[in-house]
C-alpha cells in the first residue's frame, strides 16, 4: 500500500486505519505500507520514529518512501495506491496483468457516479491493469472503512466510565468538569473543523441551552475560537489525541462536528448527532457532495439546513439552524437518526473486505 500525506492527516488516517486491518486477517500474510511523511505519520500514532526507514508497528511493515531511494523490493501480488498518490515507477514496471491486482482507492463519495465507475480496469503503460475502488455509501461501492468489533467496543465504552474518566483525564479535563459529565450535570461536544467554518455561531447558541456543554477543541482547530466561559457553555482546548482516542471522542460526544473523510466515517460509527465539513472545493463542488451524502440519510430538515449553512461559511444561517436542530423533538429525530444510519451502513461490508473480495475476484478470472 502506498500513501502521500497531502494534507491535514485524512489520507494517512485512512491509510493506516485500512493496513491494520488488512494485516490483520488471516488471508493476508504480509502488509508493506510505503508512506512518503512519517513525522505527520508520528502525529497520529506516536510510536512511529520518523527517522527510521523500516519499521513494523502492529503487524504492517512500514517503509518511508522518498525520492532518492531505489532499492525496491519485489511488489506484492496486491498492489493498493491510495488516492493516485503515484507509486514508483520502479515498483510499477514490475507489475503484470497475470501476476499482481493493482486498486488505485479513490475518495469517499456519495455522488450517484461514484457507483458506475467502482471496479472498472484502466489499462497501464506496462500491460497491467489499475483498477478505480471507491468507498462509499451503497452495496454497490467498496463500503466503508470498519473494524470487526468496532461496535462492539463503542457500546462497551459507552458503559464504561472509568474508561471515559481516564480519557477525560489524559485531555487535561478538570476533576469538577469530569464529575459534572459523568453525573449527566454537563454534555460534552466536540470540534474538528476547517478554517473556513463559521464557529462563532457555536457560542451564540450554545452558551444560551439550558444544558452546561463543555466544548472540546482540539489545540491546531478553529484558532480564533477563544477558550471561554459563557453562560452554561464551556470552551477547553485538548491536545492532539491518537486514533482510538479520537474514536473515544466521538462515541461520548452529544455532538460531533467533524470534517474530512476519515472523520466522517468514525463519526458515523459512533451513531451521535453530528455535523459535517467537506473540505472546501472549485465553485462549490464541495457543497454538491456534501448534498450527495445527506441524500444518503433522513436527518431533519433543520439539521440539512445546518449542514449546508455551515460548509457556506454563513454563521447566521448556521446559528438559526443548530438553534432549531437542538430544540427537543427536531434533536429526538437527530439522535434516532444517526444511530439508525451507523447500523444500517454497519449491515454492508466494510472496506476492507471488499477490497479482499475484488482481490480474489480478479485473480480467479486470470
Amino acid at each position: 500500500m502506498f500513501c502521500r500525506v497531502i494534507d491535514n492527516l485524512g489520507d494517512i488516517g485512512v491509510c493506516w486505519r485500512l493496513a491494520r486491518q488488512l494485516a490483520a486477517r488471516p488471508e493476508v500474510a504480509q502488509l508493506r505500507l510505503w508512506v512518503d511523511d512519517l513525522h505527520s505519520f508520528s502525529r497520529i500514532q506516536s510510536e512511529i520514529q520518523s527517522g527510521l526507514q523500516s519499521q513494523r508497528l502492529q503487524g504492517v511493515d512500514i517503509e518511508h518512501w522518498h525520492d532518492a531511494r531505489q532499492d525496491y523490493p519485489a511488489p506484492h501480488p496486491f498492489v493498493i495506491e491510495a488516492f493516485a498518490c503515484e507509486p514508483p515507477e520502479t515498483m510499477t514496471r514490475q507489475l503484470k496483468a497475470d501476476s499482481h491486482v493493482w486498486i488505485n482507492l479513490d475518495y469517499l463519495s456519495a455522488e450517484p457516479w461514484v457507483q458506475g465507475c467502482h471496479g472498472l480496469p484502466s489499462p497501464q503503460a506496462g500491460g497491467a491493469n489499475k483498477y478505480f475502488f471507491f468507498p462509499g455509501f451503497v452495496p454497490q461501492t467498496g463500503g466503508l472503512l470498519r473494524e470487526s468489533d468496532l461496535l462492539a467496543r463503542r457500546d462497551a465504552f459507552l458503559k464504561d466510565d472509568t474508561a471515559y474518566q481516564a480519557m477525560l483525564n489524559r485531555l487535561g479535563v478538570s476533576q469538577k468538569h469530569v464529575q459534572a459529565l459523568l453525573q449527566g450535570e454537563m454534555q460534552q461536544m466536540f470540534l474538528f473543523c476547517y478554517p473556513d467554518a463559521p464557529v462563532l455561531a457555536l457560542p451564540e447558541v450554545l452558551s444560551s441551552l439550558q444544558q452546561k456543554t463543555l466544548l472540546l477543541v482540539p489545540e491546531s482547530v478553529a484558532q480564533h475560537l477563544p477558550e471561554l466561559a459563557k453562560g452554561h457553555l464551556l470552551i477547553q482546548r485538548i491536545p492532539a489525541v491518537n486514533q482510538a482516542d479520537f474514536d473515544a471522542l466521538l462515541w461520548r460526544s452529544a455532538l460531533n462536528i467533524v470534517r474530512g473523510e476519515d472523520s466522517l466515517v468514525r463519526a458515523i460509527w459512533a451513531g451521535q448527532p453530528m455535523l459535517w465539513q467537506p473540505y472546501v472545493q472549485e465553485e462549490q463542488a464541495h457543497l454538491d457532495k456534501l448534498q450527495a451524502w445527506l441524500d444518503t440519510g433522513n436527518l431533519p430538515e433543520p439539521v440539512q439546513a445546518l449542514h449546508l449553512a455551515w460548509s457556506s461559511a454563513d454563521q447566521a444561517g448556521a446559528a438559526a439552524a443548530l438553534r432549531r436542530s437542538l430544540e427537543p423533538q427536531v434533536l429526538r429525530l437527530w439522535q434516532q437518526e444517526a444511530r439508525a444510519y451507523s447500523t444500517k451502513l454497519a449491515e454492508q461490508a466494510d472496506l476492507a473486505s471488499s477490497l479482499l473480495s475484488f482481490y480474489t475476484q480478479v485473480a480467479r478470472k486470470r
